[in-house]
């Protein structure tokens, strides 16, 4: 393997993965949507926030997309992984290695007693035993300040398929069922990548089937299916393969 290049910048993300996926220099849809993820949790956060991200993974892209510009886009950063994660110099970053969430989450509450104002969990609850659903949701519940938003990203489970390394695919209502026990507001959702059949054919409230097959005919010029999965995604909630969920802490709160 030749050496690896210098980063361009802080915002330049490994590829190790997506070599390993056995995608070599092309992104599948499962991986590109990772991308779209991030990049849309970036919307939720800004430079007074703090931030505790669930599942940051070894590369830590939501860490370099919010650090790596002129100036940062968020107050603090905490990322945690069961993963070993290599320190941050950065004053405003912190990362926790080796670290199982379910087990330790009071520490996290400990460094902030006052709560986060934003939590990100991409693709980490279908890993672990349904028998954690409770303990993870009310985790994150407790860590967040009123008002706060937890963006939680998984796939959906149709009955049918499952991916062989994941052990807890849900289905919405299933999924749904945990947001509400734990007392978060389901403020909205998002697809992340869906089968091509369903674009410009299955209904959506967000915009007509004649818009969206006229913005795919001139799209398919262009970009192939894998893309096309992700870029139209978000329109189809209930038909996509993967859920972004945009979930909110009460201001105030109901007696639960």
């Amino acid at each position: 393997m030749a050496p690896r290049q210098k980063l361009r910048d802080a915002r330049d993300f490994d590829r190790t993965q997506l070599r390993e996926s056995g995608h070599g220099q092309t992104m599948g849809r499962d991986y590109s949507a990772h991308f779209f993820r991030w990049s849309f949790a970036r919307r939720f956060i800004n430079s007074t926030h703090h931030v505790l991200e669930i599942g940051c993974g070894q590369d830590k892209p939501l860490s370099k997309i919010l650090t790596g510009g002129a100036a940062p886009h968020v107050n603090t950063y905490v990322g945690v992984d069961l993963n070993p994660l290599k320190p941050s110099s950065a004053q405003r970053l912190s990362f926790l290695g080796e670290f199982n969430f379910i087990e330790r989450w009071k520490e996290l509450q400990a460094r902030r007693p006052e709560g986060y104002d934003v939590l990100v969990s991409m693709e980490v609850v279908e890993h672990f035993h349904s028998r954690f659903m409770p303990t993870f949701m009310e985790a994150c519940f407790q860590l967040m300040k009123p008002g706060g938003t937890f963006l939680l990203s998984t796939p959906c489970y149709d009955g049918v398929r499952m991916a062989a390394n994941h052990i807890n695919e849900m289905t919405i209502e299933t999924l749904r069922q945990h947001v509400v026990k734990a007392g978060f507001v389901e403020h909205t959702r998002y697809g992340t990548f869906i089968d091509i059949k369903h674009i410009g054919k299955t209904e959506t409230s967000r915009a007509s089937k004649g818009a969206i097959h006229e913005l795919r005919t001139a799209l398919s010029e262009y970009y192939d299916n894998d893309a096309l999965s992700c870029f139209f995604a978000p329109l189809y909630p209930d038909h996509a393969r993967n859920n972004l969920w945009v979930l909110h802490r009460p201001k105030k709160e109901a007696k639960r």
